[in-house]
């Protein structure tokens, strides 16, 4: 059974149709033959029995008339008319021999030959025939009685093919359905395989190897995406170390930018003219500015990480750490940010502290007045939602903001990497959970949801 599965799903569809439809024709093809023949039969029993009716009304007609011509021929004495008399008798003789080789088995043939003795002949008297003719008249209705059973008999046998046809049928088709639903089933299974696979590959999952079972296509196909597999998380592993390499270098030399500016900036050098501390303004700036961007591709490593899940903490202490981080940012703003918190909840620190912060960074970048943030735990989830009073998002723009560097068309101008969003995707993987935008009349609203982790 294993070996029927293993093969491909065009020959398994073969097995099914072969076990399944091909009884089913074979019953047809039967059938349709067997009635084909019944109705030639029956055709040829209806015009037997009219033939044997003309042949039986022939020999009535015949003794009636040899019955006649022997009465005359008692008194005429001719011999012409006696050897027509015998010629008729003979014609006669092969008919009723017709009718015996015909109807051997009849009940009207036993009584012919009970009633009709073949002692009779053309020399016999007139009364002879004249009780033949009697014999005839009172036969006629087992005559026709013999030749309805034979068309009856034909008529049951037709009756019994459609039984036949039916209960084959009734035993064919559940078995046909049961194959079909079966196959479907199992074609499904497998396509539910592909899916899982393909899905855990999307999630960035690549420490299970992918195994699909079945037809020999699917398992080819869970070779290809398992070989998918280990050259994306070779790619990701080769990406990790690339940033973590690129940011730690850049960060010794952004450091001296920032510390000779600072020095100029402070005088210790000598007076800075206005055009120079322009310069230098412009330099901070982009020092910041990179500082930033490093900060967020060393995160973005970081989210991507599984030791990111090895600590938890309490969410009120995550509160306090985001609140100190954004705290620059809020002295800028007339934004207020509420918090509504569950405190005694403990959730993996990493993850959840760098969701919070770009969250919580891009609502503030984004709101009019207010940006709000509720933390609560329902049915075994923890949930995160972020609100803020702004513009807005496109909804069709809505996916591709997760994605590293895409920046919504609103945001064009704005300063920042582009990371914020992507970095809170790889987190919400780390996470096991999912992220989405929620619907809302104004501003913007966005969901993270991941399980709840059993203390350790």
């Amino acid at each position: 059974m294993k070996k029927i599965f293993s093969q491909s799903l065009q020959k398994q569809a073969l097995i099914a149709m072969f076990i399944g439809v091909l009884p089913i024709l074979t019953l047809t093809l039967w059938y349709a033959q067997a009635l084909s023949k019944n109705q030639q039969k029956t055709q040829d029993i209806y015009n037997k029995n009219q033939k044997l009716i003309l042949e039986y009304n022939f020999v009535k007609a015949d003794i009636s008339a040899l019955e006649k011509a022997l009465q005359n021929n008692q008194l005429l004495q001719s011999e012409t008319l006696q050897e027509s008399i015998e010629q008729k008798w003979q014609n006669t003789k092969k008919r009723i021999q017709l009718l015996k080789i015909n109807l051997p088995d009849s009940l009207f043939v036993a009584k012919w030959r009970q009633f009709a003795p073949d002692e009779i002949n053309a020399t016999s008297k007139a009364e002879e025939f004249q009780r033949l003719v009697k014999v005839l008249n009172q036969f006629e209705e087992s005559f026709q009685q013999t030749l309805n059973k034979r068309l009856s008999d034909q008529e049951a046998h037709f009756v019994q093919l459609q039984t036949w046809f039916m209960f084959g049928l009734i035993i064919l088709l559940p078995t046909l359905i049961v194959i079909s639903i079966f196959l479907v089933n199992r074609i499904c299974q497998q396509l539910n395989q592909v899916e899982s696979a393909v899905s855990e590959v999307g999630k960035g999952n690549f420490d299970k190897s992918v195994e699909l079972s079945g037809s020999h296509e699917l398992q080819q196909l869970g070779d290809r995406l398992n070989w998918l597999r280990l050259e994306l998380k070779r790619i990701q592993q080769q990406k990790e170390t690339f940033l973590r390499h690129v940011t730690h270098e850049l960060k010794t030399p952004l450091a001296s930018l920032n510390e000779g500016s600072s020095l100029l900036n402070s005088g210790l050098l000598g007076a800075v003219n206005p055009k120079q501390q322009r310069i230098l303004t412009i330099m901070e700036n982009s020092v910041a500015k990179l500082g930033s961007l490093i900060d967020d591709l060393l995160s973005y490593s970081a989210a991507s990480h599984p030791d990111s899940l090895h600590h938890d903490a309490e969410m009120n202490l995550i509160q306090k750490e985001v609140s100190t981080h954004l705290s620059d940012k809020l002295g800028k703003t007339d934004v207020i940010v509420n918090w509504q918190n569950h405190d005694d909840l403990k959730v993996p620190y990493l993850p959840c502290k760098l969701v919070l912060t770009q969250l919580v960074s891009n609502a503030i970048d984004h709101a009019k007045s207010n940006v709000s943030i509720s933390i609560e735990e329902q049915n075994g989830e923890v949930l995160l939602i972020v609100r803020d009073d702004g513009d807005g998002i496109d909804i069709n723009e809505a996916d591709s903001l997760f994605q590293p560097f895409v920046r919504g068309e609103k945001n064009k101008n704005n300063n920042g990497s582009g990371l914020g969003l992507a970095i809170v995707s790889e987190c919400v993987k780390q996470l096991k959970g999912y992220v989405k935008w929620l619907s809302v009349e104004s501003g913007a609203s966005i969901q993270v949801a991941f399980p709840k982790r059993e203390p350790k």
